[in-house]
């Protein structure tokens, strides 16, 4: 179980953990791109920073945003590149607490294409919903769980699988990070919020100032003054 600490963003030169091996696939995940500053919009450029283990929050109130960056083994000459582009369909999934536990597996779907001849592509798909956190992790301790990732398309009108992909997310409890409650939403001298957290999902790999109404479970993020609290 990785610590606090390491929730922030890591962007690593491919991390074992987070890397998908050669095989005979026709399609491998390359890693998991890193959202610009301040949008939630993916290139399919292989020099872009990526995460190398992920992290969400137990009290998210939405899922893990998984944003791989896809590459093609396939191989083509000049006029065979239309009929030798995969076209992506989804992906099989499963989720299971590491070193034994719960586990979970259902399909993606999502859309894209990725052309021949070592060609790219990003998708954006949620890996891991919010029933599945509560499922999974823990209110009261961190728990990693390991994603495996298979994505598929056809090429030609046959099936094509991709290299799965194996990719961990911990599960954050609270008080451990990622949440970083200021005091209550009523308090008049809440310190100046400097902590926005990730533009695709503010609860995901990294930190986010808020404010309580109360419950624990529903923080205001970011911090706003006398809010309305959440129901």
């Amino acid at each position: 179980m990785r610590l606090v600490s390491s929730i922030s963003f890591v962007l690593l030169v491919c991390a074992a953990s987070a890397c998908a091996d050669k095989g005979d696939e026709g399609m491998f995940i390359l890693n998991n791109i890193a959202p610009p500053a301040s949008t939630c919009v993916f290139t399919s450029d292989k020099a872009q920073p990526f995460i190398a283990a992920g992290a969400i929050s137990y009290d998210s109130p939405s899922g893990y945003i998984f944003s791989p960056l896809i590459e093609s083994r396939i191989t083509a000459v000049a006029a065979q590149t239309a009929e030798r582009t995969i076209h992506l369909e989804g992906a099989d999934v499963s989720l299971a607490v590491a070193n034994g536990g719960a586990s979970q597996k259902f399909t993606a779907l999502f859309s894209g294409s990725v052309e021949p001849n070592g060609g790219t592509t990003s998708v954006t798909f949620e890996l891991m919903s919010k029933s599945s956190i509560l499922a999974l992790g823990n209110a009261q301790q961190n728990v990693e769980v390991v994603a495996s990732v298979a994505i598929y398309g056809t090429l030609g009108g046959g099936r094509v699988d991709g290299e799965p992909f194996q990719y961990p997310i911990t599960i954050v409890g609270r008080g451990n990070g990622i949440v970083n409650v200021l005091g209550s939403c009523a308090n008049m001298m809440l310190p100046t919020p400097t902590q926005t957290g990730n533009v695709c999902n503010k609860f995901q790999d990294g930190a986010v100032d808020c404010c309580s109404c109360g419950d624990p479970s529903k923080p205001v993020c970011p911090p706003v003054l006398n809010a309305a609290c959440p129901m």
